[in-house]
């Protein structure tokens, strides 16, 4: 049975306020994953850890990301490190749907400040950064250490710590099955490697996720990264492009693109694309398209808004239908029109969205409270 719209959601001050350490807030992981972390989903000394490079780090430091890190230091089939990883660490990140980053300890020995993490040779740091600053850190150096050895002890210390994740990085398969299935969903269409996305993740998505209580989210990441590359088994109408048309067919697929079955597209797909669907059991785009929004496109020509997603146009001809959280909401600008945006210039970058932000924030926030505020 489908679950009926969202209502819009309540401030929890008293939440908001609830100490890790005693003193400190809790640090609200916002991204999670459901990759590896269901109930059938094996477990060995290489699950549950998305291993990244030095280079991965530094993007989510950079990008002032919240995150889990394990800096590990032990060999990958010492005891000291698979019993840890496999009773503790592994069922925790499963039950709480964490995404926990990994990385070598061999892999930052060129930079002598390792982001503050501690080095123990033969031992692993689990880490817990808050807007890309080391926040808090514990080693497994001590065998008998209860965070090594009790399963309870580790739980307590991270539930001091952190806030469960609200957004759930899935795949296709995963995703499909909601599609497939009959519960309400908002799905974020990104890519780690966009700007426009990094830039909404680090403004808008923190600033409402940081400042809400949200309970049973049901809101989902699908990196479109993923899908650059043709897997083998896809059949081409055009070999020499293969990936770009793989790439394209996703994005019809998922209803990104403008196409005349499915209004809520715009152009080839853009992104941050995100949707709140509510699923029909077959179809992956159309009707089941129930609120929409693309972010941070605009064209800006002679300091105005020139192009944008949220057009008079669309407007007019969505507002009852996938656009109907704005006509709903007290939002003041509910499409663009030549919106003047003062001392423009030719900006680009993050430049160019701190000039947008100001009309883009309301509308973001409108369709977030449709698609994630507090269910009863």
């Amino acid at each position: 049975m489908k679950k009926s719209r969202l209502l819009l959601f309540a401030l929890s001050p008293l939440l908001l306020l609830s100490c890790g350490n005693g003193e400190d807030p809790l640090v609200p992981l916002r991204f999670g994953t459901l990759i590896g972390t269901q109930a059938d989903d094996p477990i060995d000394h290489t699950s549950q850890i998305a291993w990244i490079k030095k280079s991965g780090l530094a993007s989510l430091v950079n990008n002032e990301e919240n995150f889990l890190l394990l800096l590990h230091g032990s060999a990958d089939t010492c005891t000291c490190y698979t019993e840890w990883h496999e009773t503790i660490l592994s069922r925790y990140a499963k039950q709480h749907k964490a995404l926990i980053y990994g990385i070598r300890l061999d892999e930052l020995e060129s930079d002598p400040e390792y982001y503050g993490l501690e080095r123990v040779v033969g031992a692993d740091t689990l880490a817990v950064f808050a807007n890309g600053k080391l926040k808090y850190q514990h080693t497994t150096a001590k065998s008998d250490d209860p965070f090594v050895t009790d399963y309870g002890s580790f739980s307590s210390w991270m539930e001091k710590r952190v806030k469960d994740p609200v957004i759930f990085t899935v795949n296709e398969e995963i995703l499909d099955g909601f599609y497939e299935g009959n519960e309400a969903f908002c799905i974020y269409f990104g890519r780690d490697t966009c700007n426009d996305c990094t830039y909404l993740n680090r403004h808008d998505l923190r600033t409402y996720i940081d400042s809400h209580d949200i309970k049973e989210p049901n809101f989902y990441y699908l990196n479109f990264d993923n899908f650059k590359v043709a897997p083998e088994e896809y059949v081409a109408q055009d070999e020499a492009n293969r990936d770009k048309e793989y790439y394209q067919a996703m994005k019809d697929k998922y209803g990104l693109s403008l196409q005349e079955d499915n209004p809520a597209g715009i152009g080839a797909g853009m992104f941050p694309t995100i949707f709140y669907v509510n699923p029909d059991g077959v179809s992956y785009n159309g009707d089941v398209i129930e609120a929409a929004g693309v972010f941070y496109n605009e064209t800006i020509t002679d300091g105005k808004v020139s192009g944008s997603y949220f057009t008079k146009e669309r407007y007019d001809a969505a507002s009852s239908s996938y656009l109907g959280y704005l006509k709903e909401s007290k939002v003041e600008k509910k499409y663009f029109e030549g919106e003047v945006i003062p001392d423009a210039g030719s900006p680009r970058g993050d430049a160019k969205k701190d000039l947008l932000r100001p009309l883009e924030a309301p509308i973001i926030n409108a369709l977030l409270d449709y698609c994630v505020g507090n269910k009863i």
